[in-house]
């Protein structure tokens, strides 16, 4: 085996921006969730981005803190969309006081290393494609359905993100409802996410 370089890490921080919670843990780079490092803190549709953006920092730091033999070289972000690659922010649509949260200045500083973003339903796909259901399928589209609905695809096993980020983004595909005796123009999301589903229930 060759030895480890000064550069070589054994773990990377994971953090999920999503509409009603960020979650963040110490991860292996070979998938190995470190339990002890996984923190929840909350988010919300009234939250303000000065509120969100100190849980998001705060959710990481207090997971790097309970992993502290980790060599943790590179963050993963995740976001419910939109997100904006070349600018570097996201917007999620059921974090409308957040719009355009600035990922670097969130989490710059927490780790010697890069810090990657992705569409929360890009990083499924890709998860379930490396360790997951989407195993030895290399043409695939993955869907979550949570506070919102996302989703993302892999072609030729690699992701594909789109120029912004956010091709898989299904949630705000336009679909008719009927309510009553009228059809009514909705979103994909409205309709099918958590809190749409409990309402129509």
């Amino acid at each position: 085996m060759a030895a480890a370089t000064p550069h070589a890490f054994t773990h990377v921080l994971a953090v999920d921006i999503g509409g009603t919670k960020v979650d963040a843990a110490v991860v292996s780079v070979d998938a190995e969730v470190e339990r002890s490092s996984v923190q929840r803190r909350p988010t919300g549709r009234d939250a303000d981005r000065d509120t969100i953006a100190r849980n998001v920092r705060d959710a990481a730091a207090a997971a790097l803190a309970a992993a502290p033999d980790a060599r943790v070289g590179a963050i993963g972000v995740g976001s419910a969309g939109p997100v904006d690659l070349p600018a570097r922010t996201v917007s999620p649509l059921n974090l409308p006081l957040a719009a355009g949260l600035p990922i670097d200045e969130v989490l710059g500083g927490l780790v010697d290393g890069p810090i990657h973003l992705a569409l929360d339903g890009t990083c499924i796909a890709l998860a379930e494609h490396w360790r997951g259901a989407l195993v030895g399928c290399d043409d695939a589209m993955a869907i979550v359905v949570s506070t919102g609905v996302g989703g993302g695809f892999v072609m030729g096993g690699r992701p594909i993100t789109g120029a912004s980020g956010n091709a898989g983004h299904l949630g705000q595909t336009f679909v008719r409802t009927i309510e009553g005796n009228e059809v009514v123009a909705s979103t994909l999301e409205a309709v099918a996410a958590g809190p749409g589903t409990v309402a129509w229930a």
